[in-house]
């Protein structure tokens, strides 16, 4: 045999290296996000035994780590020539972005708590969520609801209700309260609305074509671009809405008053909120919105595992229900490829 028989001989059996697809990566990311996410909000959430700590300080610490993180390698690569600014008109979506998710997410997020309580609004909003992810997806994206991804969106409805508790609360929250219950109810849609429209402007300038250059170097110093100025501009408005409303309502001193332990939670928080939400917009670069929504609705399970070990709540067959339909909505979502119609 000779060397150029060898060769081929090898060649021909060698393992083929498969590259990851793009999807695949997009599912990756969506998880990763998650879980960064999860952490964040569980960290905020023991800021809330401290009663005489604002929200708004929350909010506007957490989002100032994003913003102090980002903005250098900012400056820096435009101080190398590497920066690609984006058209005005994505600078535009941006803030629009920051305007929806801050304004209406954030604000009425906790308004909704107020009214409902935590268990109802929860899973309320997560579901509101979802079905308003597909309506603007198809209205706006044009993306397809197949009828997979509607079994997924059904199923995961139902599990985000299981677990968290929300048919229970019903009675005790809200009974005989037919005004708590209706402002309750506009709070919960315009969260999911803000929240919603944020991802769906999001993928709108993220997915493909986003990035225009003549050279990998190019579509890479754009994809920077875009990256970096949602995170510093969607945080950034965070951090000016409540920041304003904090230091007018209770002056510049009221930034260095929460104590040490609230500082641990909420850096935590920042930290964990900043890799999540640079992972969740690169998952936005390669999935639908829809799919990435119900995909991502994966944090219910965590937070309601969270709740089990950490908090030391009930685990019962309504709870283990939950879990099996998350993780069903899940798969199906997960496992259809976007282009099936």
């Amino acid at each position: 045999m000779d060397v150029k028989t060898l060769d081929a001989a090898k060649t021909a059996t060698a393992p083929v290296k498969t590259k990851m697809s793009e999807e695949t990566r997009g599912l990756i990311y969506t998880i990763v996000s998650t879980v960064c996410y999860t952490i964040s909000l569980s960290s905020l959430r023991g800021i809330t035994n401290y009663p005489e700590v604002s929200s708004d300080w929350s909010i506007a610490v957490k989002e100032l780590t994003t913003v102090a993180c980002v903005t250098p390698l900012i400056v820096v690569q435009w101080l190398r020539g590497k920066f690609r600014f984006p058209t005005w008109r994505i600078v535009g979506l941006i803030i629009l972005a920051g305007v929806t998710c801050q304004v209406l997410g954030a604000r009425y997020h906790l308004a909704s708590y107020a009214a409902l309580g935590l268990a109802l609004a929860t899973p309320l909003i997560q579901a509101a969520q979802l079905l308003m992810a597909s309506v603007l997806g198809v209205v706006f994206l044009k993306e397809r609801v197949t009828k997979t991804r509607a079994l997924a969106l059904g199923l995961l409805v139902v599990a985000v209700w299981l677990l968290s508790g929300g048919a229970s609360s019903l009675e005790s929250e809200i009974a005989g309260k037919p005004i708590r219950l209706g402002a309750g109810l506009v709070f919960v849609i315009l969260t999911a609305f803000g929240y919603s429209s944020e991802l769906s402007i999001m993928r709108g300038y993220l997915r493909g074509g986003d990035a225009p250059g003549s050279t990998p170097d190019d579509e890479k110093a754009s994809q920077f671009a875009l990256t970096s100025l949602t995170m510093v501009g969607i945080t950034g408005v965070g951090l000016l809405i409540c920041g304003s409303i904090l230091t007018f309502e209770r002056g510049l001193d009221a930034w260095l008053s929460p104590p040490p332990i609230c500082w641990a939670f909420v850096l935590t928080a920042g930290v964990c909120n900043m890799i999540g939400f640079y992972f969740q917009i690169e998952s936005l670069r390669r999935l639908f919105v829809l799919k990435q929504t119900i995909v991502a609705n994966v944090q219910t399970l965590l937070l309601a595992l969270l709740g089990i070990f950490v908090y030391h709540e009930a685990f019962t067959w309504v709870v283990a229900l939950g879990f099996v339909l998350v993780l069903v909505a899940v798969w199906l979502a997960g496992s259809e490829k976007q282009n099936a119609e």
